[in-house]
């Protein structure tokens, strides 16, 4: 019996996660650059069909991109985490029913966020790069009343951003829903 509830514990918190991942796509990234110090920065990324990758993209001249070539004899890989920032409010002790207000009621913070473990690895082949960018594009375009779509642009100008962008996968290693 606690098993099937643990299973539906984590099914719960693994749904919970992937809607604040889909919600709010501009996650803190973290990872160690080349020079083996932290660095944080701010990239949306979404979720692959089978929902076990985070597809994100950074320019060249980023941390991210110079540690992906950095390492491109080596596996390629680099680990990071990921904070996907979901819902989040000031709770006053005045917002607390005076029937539920316990003396020791305090002003706090809600949120409710989503952390990832991954495992990030370049795209590298020229036409899965593109067809990332196009997927890309997609998902973030799909509440537009006329979506931007990749072949709305020249060649050149669609050679010109793959030669300035790294294209990444991140498999999920780890999922938690963190909240408050």
């Amino acid at each position: 019996m606690s098993q099937i509830k643990h299973d539906n514990d984590a099914a719960k918190e693994m749904t919970c996660s992937l809607t604040i991942i889909k919600q709010h796509p501009l996650a803190t990234l973290v990872f160690i650059d080349a020079h083996n110090n932290p660095y944080i920065s701010h990239i949306p990324f979404h979720l692959s069909a089978d929902e076990r990758y985070l597809i994100g993209h950074v320019s060249n001249n980023h941390p991210l991109a110079k540690k992906f070539k950095a390492i491109s004899g080596d596996k390629g890989e680099v680990n990071l985490n990921l904070v996907f920032h979901g819902e989040s409010c000031y709770m006053s002790p005045n917002d607390v029913a005076p029937c539920d207000r316990k003396p020791q009621t305090v002003p706090t913070w809600h949120y409710s966020n989503t952390h990832v473990t991954g495992v990030a690895v370049e795209i590298v082949d020229r036409t899965d790069k593109y067809q990332q960018m196009v997927l890309t594009s997609a998902y973030f375009e799909q509440n537009q009343t006329t979506p931007w779509t990749m072949d709305k642009v020249s060649r050149t100008a669609v050679s010109h951003m793959l030669n300035a962008i790294t294209v990444f996968k991140v498999l999920i290693t780890e999922l938690k829903e963190i909240k408050a």
